[in-house]
This record gives C-alpha cells, sequence and structure tokens, in this order.
C-alpha cells in the first residue's frame, strides 16, 4: 500500500493586483498590507499542522506568503518557479472587469489570452510539480502556496471536470486553503477553498460576479 501524501494547496494573500480588480498573471504584484496580515492569520491557523515542507511560487505574493507559515513551522521556503500563477499574456494588469467582457469570456472556461498559456499547458506544468513533490515525500505533508488560477485547474483535474473550470459557490478568498489527498497515483480533495480563518469582506477582485451570474454568496464563483 503506498503512503499518503497530504497537500495543502494556499493562495497567497491579497496583492496589490487584487485590490486593484486586474490581473496579474505571472508579473510579480506585492502583497498589499492587508495581504500580510492575511499571510500572518492563515500562518497562524496552520501553527498546529506539522508540514515536511513549505513550497512557494517565486512570485513575491506567494513567496511572502509562504515565508509567514514557514517561520512558524521552523522551515525554509523551497521556491519553485513551475508553480507560477497562470500567463495571462496580454491581459496582466487589465481590469478583470473588461477582460470578461471578452466574446469568448464564459465563467467556468478557460481563455487563451494572446501570449498566455493553454489549459493544457498550466496543467502539465502544475501537475509535473506535485507528481515530483509526491515521489520525493512519499506519506509527507506539504504546505504549497501558490495561484488562485492554478489552483482551480488543478481542482477540476482532480475532481474530473475539465476543460470545464469548478466554480465555488462563494468567492475564492486570498490565502484560502484547499486539501488534497494523494497515494501518488490519485488525488482526493478533501476541502475545497477554506477561509474560516478570515473575518474579512473580500477584495474587489473577489467581489466581482462573472457576467451574468448571481452576486458573491448567492452562487457566484
Amino acid at each position: 500500500m503506498r503512503p499518503e501524501t497530504v497537500l495543502y494547496l494556499v493562495r497567497h494573500g491579497e496583492s496589490e493586483a487584487n485590490a486593484a480588480g486586474r490581473f496579474a498573471g505571472q508579473t510579480d504584484s506585492p502583497l498589499t498590507e492587508r495581504g500580510r496580515a492575511q499571510a500572518e492569520t492563515v500562518a497562524e491557523a496552520l501553527r498546529e499542522v506539522r508540514f515536511d515542507r513549505v513550497i512557494s511560487s517565486d512570485l513575491s505574493r506567494a513567496h511572502e506568503t509562504a515565508a509567514a507559515i514557514a517561520r512558524r513551522q521552523g522551515l525554509d521556503v523551497e521556491t519553485i518557479r513551475e508553480l507560477r500563477e497562470i500567463d495571462m499574456g496580454e491581459a496582466a494588469g487589465k481590469q478583470i472587469e473588461d477582460a470578461r467582457q471578452h466574446p469568448e469570456w464564459t465563467p467556468d472556461g478557460f481563455l487563451r489570452w494572446p501570449g498566455g498559456e493553454s489549459l493544457e499547458e498550466a496543467l502539465e506544468r502544475a501537475m509535473g510539480v506535485l507528481d515530483r513533490l509526491v515521489r520525493e515525500s512519499p506519506g509527507r505533508k506539504i504546505c504549497i502556496v501558490g495561484h488562485g488560477g492554478v489552483t482551480r485547474i488543478l481542482v477540476s483535474h482532480f475532481l474530473g471536470l475539465l476543460p470545464t473550470l469548478y466554480r465555488h459557490p462563494t468567492p475564492s478568498t486570498n490565502t484560502n486553503i484547499t486539501i488534497v489527498r494523494t497515494d501518488g497515483i490519485t488525488y482526493r480533495v478533501d476541502a475545497l477553498y477554506d477561509a474560516g480563518h478570515l473575518d474579512q469582506p473580500p477584495s474587489p477582485e473577489e467581489r466581482m460576479p462573472e457576467p451574468g451570474a448571481p452576486e458573491p454568496g448567492e452562487g457566484a464563483i
């Protein structure tokens, strides 16, 4: 029987792009003061979880969030470039609300922007990292601090939904936690977008409903 590895997928704290309602993609948008406070809050919430490794995207908003978690664990942050957010190409820096007016935009579909990566490329990149980490650390507990878009693709993959993207009934808040268990062959989602550690209103990015979708709290993503 293969040992079970537990992955905690943690979204970074609020970034400047989140606060402004803009796509960041792979640009390095730093944490806001609120984002730093969120990082400390999620780190405190995870204090009693004994991680064997803390991994982060190389973008500062993820790395700074991971550093807050790692300090309480007595661990160093391991940085992996391949955990970066989806490459948004020409959409990086644009207002999310404006981009959602694109004629091919759908609430539960993936739109490849000019100069950006495809759904398949993003999934292959992220799964390559997860599979490698599980091979390296079977039976361990790993915290992976990354990005909302990539986590949504991974969750959709684990739930067998792709190419349709999973739509959560409440907004995907910064520093939300998704827990996944795996034997190295199959991945099982145990918790989705848990943000019970936060007692804050959503950021502008999180408040935006999809076109034609209900307001957050009424079934929007």
